[in-house]
C-alpha cells in the first residue's frame, strides 16, 4: 500500500532546497510506503507535521477496520464533544503553530477565541490548577497524567469547541486525532465510574513528539496544555531551525520505534 506524498513545504518559501525521502513502515503487519518531502537544510519539527498526521491517519484507519470487524466500532460522532473538556497535551511546536492560527483569524473571531482562552485560564486559576509549564521542566508520563486528571472535572470546553464540534478540525492537535473510543459515547462523561475503551493504535505519534529534542541531562517529556496555549506562547519563542530535515526525520523515526514509558 502506498500513501500520497506528505509534502511539508506548502507553507514555506518556494526557493527552499528540498529533500524527498522514501520510507517503508510496518504498521500492524502492513507495509506502508511514504514519500516525505522536507527541507534539505535547516528545518523545524513543524516541517514533519504533515508526515506525522499521515502516520496517525493510517494507524487509526487500520485499527478502526480491525475493531469494527470485532464488533467494536468507533462511537465518536459529530456533536459529541465531552473529550474536548480534557487537558490536551500538545508538543511545543504544535503550540506555536496553533498560536499563529489564532493570530491569522479575522476579527471578531480572533478576539472571541482569545477571550475563551482567558476564561479558561481564569477558571483554572480559581481552581488552583494554573501551573504554567516551562521549557526547562521535563516530567514523566505519570506526572503528566496526574496533572491532567483534576482538570477534566472542571468541564472547561476547549476554546476551539463550537456547537460541541471542533472548529479547527483540519488543524486539530495530534493528540485529538489519536483519541477515539469504542465504548458508549455517554461513558466519556463519567470516566471514573463508567468504562471508557480507547481505540488501541499501532503507533504512538503524539507521545513521540513529546520526547523530541529530549535533553540527556534532563530526561522526560515536554508538553504544553492546550488550554494554556496563549499564555505559554506569550513567554516562549519557537526554537530556531538548527538541524536539517533529514536529521529531524531520523530522530523522529528512532524515537517512534522506542517503547514509551
Amino acid at each position: 500500500m502506498t500513501m500520497p506524498q506528505a509534502d511539508a513545504s506548502s507553507d514555506k518559501e518556494p526557493e527552499m532546497e528540498l529533500s524527498t525521502i522514501a520510507l517503508e513502515i510496518n504498521i500492524a503487519g502492513e507495509t506502508i510506503g511514504f514519500q516525505v518531502t522536507l527541507p534539505a537544510g535547516p528545518a523545524t519539527w513543524e516541517h514533519l507535521l504533515p508526515f506525522m498526521r499521515s502516520l496517525v491517519k493510517v494507524g487509526s484507519d487500520i485499527s478502526q477496520e480491525y475493531f469494527t470487524e470485532k464488533g467494536l466500532p468507533i462511537s465518536c460522532k459529530a456533536g459529541c464533544g465531552i473529550c474536548c473538556r480534557q487537558r490536551v497535551p500538545i508538543a511545543e511546536f504544535e503550540a506555536h503553530r496553533l498560536r499563529r492560527l489564532v493570530e491569522s483569524m479575522p476579527e471578531p473571531r480572533r478576539t472571541q477565541i482569545i477571550e475563551r482562552f482567558r476564561e479558561a485560564d481564569r477558571r483554572v486559576s480559581e481552581a488552583g490548577l494554573n501551573v504554567l509549564y516551562d521549557n526547562n521542566e521535563a516530567v514523566s508520563i505519570e506526572e503528566m497524567t496526574r496533572r491532567s486528571g483534576s482538570y477534566f472535572r472542571l468541564m472547561i470546553p476547549c476554546p476551539f469547541l463550537e456547537n460541541e464540534s471542533c472548529s479547527i478540525y483540519e488543524e486539530r492537535p495530534l493528540k485529538c486525532r489519536e483519541y477515539l473510543v469504542t465504548s458508549p459515547a455517554e461513558n466519556c462523561a463519567e470516566p471514573e465510574t463508567q468504562p471508557v475503551r480507547g481505540l488501541p493504535l499501532p503507533l504512538s505519534v503524539y507521545m513521540t513528539t513529546l520526547f523530541l529534542g529530549e535533553d540527556a541531562d534532563n530526561p522526560g517529556i515536554r508538553w504544553v496544555p492546550l488550554n494554556q496555549l496563549m499564555s505559554w506562547t506569550d513567554s516562549h519563542e519557537p526554537e530556531p531551525a538548527s538541524r536539517t530535515g533529514p536529521e529531524l526525520l531520523h530522530e523522529f523515526m528512532s524515537k517512534l520505534a522506542q517503547p514509551k514509558q
